[in-house]
């Protein structure tokens, strides 16, 4: 409940009259590396966000496993991401006219299926996230994005937390008005 209320709350942020009167809307679309302590997973990473301004803005996140990995030290043990949402605040720093350095806080809610001799469970992977990355456009509306996001996980058998690793295109769809 906690988490649905949270992301409700960063959702009802993001997308309020208020902040929709200047802001620009963006896709990404790409590969993402959910890389734990004992295996690493293959995904497609989707976000969707507003930038309420040139430094401040709002993006939801979703991803879905690209099938099961081995988990390292466990022999026949599999793990597969089901799925994984996020909601983030972000913060862009412009270096270079076409080129952002990004900061993103967050919360990141997923699904993960661990299975052993014909034996499958299902561990829910929640946590507070955060990281860092960048962003370089090609023209106003086309660039590319590659960052970093340390997902906090509550859950005991992930102690170490989850790292990930994305790469994607953008798209701008431009300003509201």
């Amino acid at each position: 409940m906690r988490k649905t209320a949270l992301l409700v709350c960063l959702a009802g942020l993001g997308f309020s009259p208020v902040a929709a009167a200047d802001s620009e809307l963006y896709v990404t679309g790409g590969v993402a590396l959910f890389d734990g302590e004992d295996s690493s997973i293959n995904a497609l990473n989707f976000r969707g966000g507003v930038e309420f301004n040139e430094l401040l803005g709002a993006e939801f996140e979703s991803s879905f496993g690209l099938g099961a990995e081995d988990v390292s030290g466990f022999s026949g043990a599999q793990v597969e991401l089901e799925n994984q949402f996020a909601a983030f605040f972000v913060g862009r720093y412009p270096v270079l006219p076409q080129t952002d350095i990004l900061l993103r806080l967050g919360y990141s809610t997923g699904e993960l299926q661990l299975s052993n001799a014909g034996v499958s469970q299902d561990f829910e992977i929640d946590g507070i996230a955060f990281g860092i990355g960048g962003e370089y456009m090609f023209t106003d509306t086309l660039g590319i994005r590659g960052d970093y996001t340390r997902i906090e996980a509550d859950e005991a058998n992930f102690d170490g937390g989850i790292d990930t690793f994305a790469i994607s295109g953008v798209f701008k769809f431009g300003s509201l008005r």
